[in-house]
């Protein structure tokens, strides 16, 4: 039988990042972040590393089939015995395209999704309160820590939460992401979380999904 192979997914200020890594942890699953594996790969002297860093240089959005080239890349390295987590990836219905056109190639098996959702305005208070590492991009409460735990680098607020500029980022969640979860959802791969309630509770949700066969 295959391991689990999970996509997280959730508008800014669910805390989808937040519960892939807790995940990760209880169960020992290999966490892929869209984001991190960009950083990685453009660090690497390859063909996908130059390309990923010409396009972060150039201040480009990533294009859809260089990120789904770069996420099938780092899963075919995750040994198939161990379970998957993908976070940031896919976003949007291209992506989703290309996702399904090349995760067969993985042997992996079947997929499944958590959609953490939580209301706009919950999202907006979390987010304008929160602050972020300068150096690894963790992200914490505002004022319930003087420097990051992972690095220990500086604390900073982000200049774009405001909630003007949420409501801003939140409206391409709508936009973008929205009409993917409901393709995926007559894929019959969606699981919907209540991501209002505490951290612990949201994460116990999960645990009881996955561990239920979803």
């Amino acid at each position: 039988m295959n391991a689990p192979n999970l996509i997280i997914v959730g508008p800014q200020g669910s805390g989808k990042t937040t519960q892939a890594e807790l995940l990760s942890k209880t169960f020992g699953f290999v966490l892929l972040g869209a984001g991190d594996v960009l950083r990685e790969i453009a660090e690497e002297d390859t063909e996908s590393g130059r390309e990923v860093r010409q396009t972060i240089t150039e201040g480009r959005l990533v294009e859809p089939e260089l990120i789904s080239k770069a996420l099938k890349e780092k899963v075919a390295t995750v040994s198939k015995d161990r379970g998957l987590i993908l976070d940031g990836y896919p976003r949007s219905l291209s992506q989703y395209e290309l996702f399904k056109r090349f995760w067969p190639e993985t042997g992996r098996g079947n997929y499944h999704v958590m959609v953490i959702e939580v209301p706009e305005e919950e999202a907006i208070r979390r987010l304008t309160g929160r602050v972020t590492c300068e150096n690894c991009g963790a992200v914490y409460t505002e004022g319930t820590l003087e420097k990051c735990a992972k690095c220990g680098g500086r604390l900073i607020k982000r200049p774009d939460d405001t909630p003007a500029a949420i409501r801003t980022r939140l409206q391409s969640f709508y936009s973008e992401t929205v009409p993917m979860i409901q393709d995926m959802e007559a894929d019959g791969k969606v699981s919907r979380i209540d991501g209002s309630l505490p951290v612990d509770d949201v994460h116990r949700k999960i645990v009881a999904a996955v561990g239920g066969g979803l």
